[in-house]
């Protein structure tokens, strides 16, 4: 910018404060003082043309040689240049600077001589100060200055690189300022933008730096720039066979164009400013199936546009794993809640289990009493697979399963072949179609009491979570089949309640009759005589028969009311049994059974209440000869078996059907009953039976092969402590 600064008018015009001799002596030339305006393009044009004489300049000819030496100069620049002539600041300017002005210099007439603060008006408050500066001699320099104002119709703000220089006139005292300048908007916009890229960047670089996160940067066409380590190690790539790629044409979806597409069309919508969020499978380092929860969000620069897409995933198997088995133990809760059949319970827990695993058979058993044998009740199969219903020996599966099983170890087994030895229970696993198994034990008061098996019929690496999700189904199925036999026990203990009320109603009643009988005849007769003899015979039984139903049930009430007392002693088991065999003797010749006895020739040391077991074994005793027709067979054998010793009572009596031998040691339950033959009795012998095998730390268990073919009733008492090493070892 070029002005003045201290000159005076002359003639309407500018002129110099002082002149110089030179100047008085020899003025100028019109033709040669305007020469300094030739070329200078469009605004050397205008600029001779212009009418200067109208303005506070003058004409071109009277400027003074400062203003005319700048002004050549600034004409034929190609750098955008401007001159601020005098106190006004009047306007001077060249071609390369009408892009600055933009509309304002539309057409450029209108602008040129005029007040700089008339042509920039906005930005006049940045301006000013710094003109001012200048005209006390300064300088300014100004590297990418920002500028708001009006510019081709709308606010814009524009960056200028510029410096402010005097003029200085002939007297040395500034007359104008001469601004040389460029803008750089666009380097500045361009910068800004390579910055806010760096700092989306770095601000997504504490994503891609997490162990915990997959994260990935994309060009907004969906190229990969940048990928953590996460994600590469979730299928095992290398930053190189991933980036430059489009996300959904990596490995993690490469396999399914359903999934690439949903993950492009994702991509794409982010790039679009949106944010997309989804569960997504995706192909893991293993080749299995895994879960991502992954958000695709645009990174936005300063003025909110896309700029890139991040994407951040975060694996969410395990979670879909868990809320899975959540469901499947809600199934089975909601299908077995109102089951009143434990078999349905079995059919479904079984079904939905082997579905959820994908396996080749689920199936359910529970311990018998000898906690030797299992019976499979039910399982669930795939087409095609033969069922395992039916009775087993823990043994036949070998030691490794006997051992962990029943002390409630669940058993895994991937590979049969590979994970068992030879004998070791690999031919029995093989036998029913088993090379891979999960074997998950329930042991309740130190007691195994069943076992839910999952098989599979090739090799299979089972997970802790498969194995734990058996587990959590065994203890539920369990639990549901228990509550359904406590409340049919319920109801078979409240009919047979019923039941044994009449039946206790009728033997009691029974010895009423004879002895009310056996009174009359005793009045009417007298006490002498053979005929009175006989009648207090007949009296004596029938009370002895009512005096035992009596004992009976007072020592039920005894028993479950904790208050019997044993009197133990240690003695040769031997004894008691001979002794109950002689008590129950009369009972077994009176309808012509034959009778076996078979006890070893050594000592059978138990600690026990001789006249508690006693009254055990008599109890066998008598209903083995009340429950076999006339001419039967009976045998009682005693052996030691581990720990225990071992006493059988046999018969090839009316046997038991098959569905009452769960229940034949319930209370009011009578064997005779069940196959429409009763020879009295209230029914709880066999119950006491167990009661008070159960206080010696004793079991009874109970076999037939069915109606007609006999009983076996099997009890197992312990040895007394120290004594089973001088006994010798079972056959």
């Amino acid at each position: 910018m070029l002005w003045c600064g201290h000159g005076r008018r002359v003639a309407g015009h500018l002129t110099p404060a002082r002149t110089t001799a030179m100047s008085h002596a020899h003025p100028a030339s019109p033709d040669l003082n305007t020469a300094f305006a030739m070329g200078g393009g469009q605004m050397g044009a205008l600029l001779r043309s212009f009418d200067w004489a109208a303005t506070p300049l003058g004409p071109l000819h009277a400027w003074p040689v400062s203003l005319r030496t700048s002004a050549g100069i600034l004409l034929n620049a190609r750098h955008p240049m401007l001159i601020a002539w005098g106190p006004g600041r009047h306007l001077l300017f060249n071609d390369a600077y009408l892009p600055i002005l933009g509309e304002r210099a539309r057409p450029p007439a209108a602008v040129l001589g005029r007040p700089i603060a008339h042509v920039w008006p906005d930005a006049w408050p940045q301006l000013a100060p710094m003109l001012a500066e200048v005209e006390q001699g300064g300088s300014v320099h100004a590297e990418n200055r920002p500028f708001d104002l009006q510019r081709n119709g709308c606010p814009e703000q524009i960056h200028v690189t510029f410096s402010l220089s005097p003029i200085r006139g002939e007297d040395g005292a500034v007359a104008g300022i001469l601004c040389v300048c460029v803008e750089t908007t666009a380097t500045v916009v361009a910068q800004r933008q390579r910055d806010a890229a760096l700092e989306a960047h770095a601000k997504y670089r504490t994503f891609f730096d997490q162990g915990s996160h997959s994260a990935a940067l994309m060009a907004l066409d969906g190229t990969v720039v940048d990928i953590n380590r996460a994600a590469l190690d979730s299928g095992a790539w290398r930053r190189e066979e991933i980036v430059g790629l489009s996300l959904w044409d990596c490995g993690w979806w490469r396999a399914s164009p359903v999934l690439a597409a949903r993950v492009r069309d994702s991509v794409l919508q982010a790039a679009g400013g949106a944010t997309v969020r989804g569960e997504l499978p995706y192909c893991s380092l293993d080749g299995r199936e895994r879960w991502t929860d992954i958000v695709f969000a645009p990174v936005l620069d300063a003025a909110g546009a896309p700029l890139f897409v991040a994407a951040t995933g975060t694996d969410i198997t395990e979670r879909r794993q868990v809320e899975a088995r959540l469901r499947l133990l809600d199934a089975i809760g909601e299908a077995t809640r109102v089951a009143t059949d434990p078999r349905a319970i079995m059919a479904e827990a079984t079904r939905l289990l082997g579905q959820y695993l994908g396996v080749t058979r689920v199936a359910y058993a529970d311990l018998e009493a000898d906690n030797d044998r299992f019976t499979i009740r039910h399982d669930w199969t795939v087409p095609g697979v033969v069922s395992t219903v039916g009775v087993y020996s823990l043994d036949l599966f070998g030691s490794r399963a006997t051992s962990n099983l029943r002390i409630g170890r669940t058993l895994s087994i991937d590979d049969v072949d590979q994970d068992l030895a030879p004998g070791d229970g690999d031919a029995m696993f093989n036998a029913i179609g088993i090379k891979a198994i999960i074997c998950c034990p329930l042991v309740k008061g130190g007691a195994l009491v069943a076992m839910m098996a999952v098989h599979q019929a090739l090799p299979r690496r089972w997970t802790a979570d498969e194995i734990a999700l058996v587990e959590a189904v065994v203890e539920r199925c369990w639990a549901h089949i228990e509550r359904v036999r406590s409340t049919e026990a319920l109801h078979r203990a409240d009919r047979h309640k019923s039941e044994f009320l009449a039946t206790l109603a009728h033997e009691l009643r029974n010895p009423l009759a004879p002895i009310s009988n056996g009174l009359e005849l005793l009045r009417l007769g007298g006490t002498d005589g053979a005929m009175a003899a006989s009648v207090r015979q007949m009296m004596e039984r029938q009370v002895r028969h009512m005096v035992h139903l009596i004992d009976d049930l007072l020592d039920i009430a005894r028993v479950s009311s904790g208050k019997i007392v044993l009197r133990r002693a240690v003695v040769d088991l031997r004894d008691v049994v001979a002794a109950a065999v002689e008590t129950s003797l009369p009972a077994i010749e009176a309808p012509g059974h034959a009778l076996a006895v078979d006890l070893p020739p050594f000592s059978l040391p138990v600690d026990v209440d001789v006249v508690r077991v006693s009254q055990v074994l008599g109890n066998l005793l008598s209903n083995a000869a009340k429950y076999t027709p006339n001419g039967g067979r009976i045998a009682v054998e005693a052996r030691v078996d581990g720990g225990s010793v071992v006493v059988t009572v046999a018969d090839n009596g009316i046997g038991i059907p098959a569905d009452a031998l769960e229940t034949v040691f319930d209370m009011f339950t009578q064997v005779g009953r069940s196959v429409a033959r009763s020879n009295g009795g209230l029914g709880i012998g066999l119950s006491l039976v167990r009661r008070l095998l159960a206080l010696h730390g004793g079991t009874v268990a109970v076999s037939s092969p069915g109606i007609g073919q006999g009983s076996t009733f099997t009890v197992r008492l312990p040895l007394a402590q120290g004594s089973a090493a001088g006994l010798p070892a079972a056959a």
